[in-house]
């Protein structure tokens, strides 16, 4: 866990979560610069990344509504859920660093 308290918790996840809808959003506007065929390819993937994004925010949501000490626990579940979606939007930039931009 990235933190001690449920706030200092509570900020750290919006602020990370923030920052990956925000890459998202880019990779999704840069995504019309390739082909047809890659595009597609690329909008699936990004549909899939959104959806580890929406896992995460409701995680979030868990621990915000956690009372007492049950927020530890929550916030081991918003930890999971954030690392996977690092680890997805890793892999997919590993993925898709060789594919080039058509000309405009």
């Amino acid at each position: 866990m990235r933190c001690g308290d449920k706030q200092s918790c509570q900020r750290w996840f919006e602020r990370e979560l923030k920052q990956a809808a925000e890459r998202l959003e880019f990779m999704r506007d840069t995504s019309h610069t390739l082909g047809p065929e890659i595009r597609v390819e690329r909008e699936r993937r990004l549909d899939e990344l959104r959806g580890r994004l929406n896992r995460g925010i409701a995680r979030l949501e868990a621990l915000r509504r956690a009372n007492g000490d049950n927020w530890r626990t929550a916030a081991v579940h918003a930890d999971e859920a954030f690392a996977a979606l690092t680890e997805a939007l890793l892999q997919f930039d590993r993925q898709t660093s060789a594919l080039q931009p058509i000309a405009a």
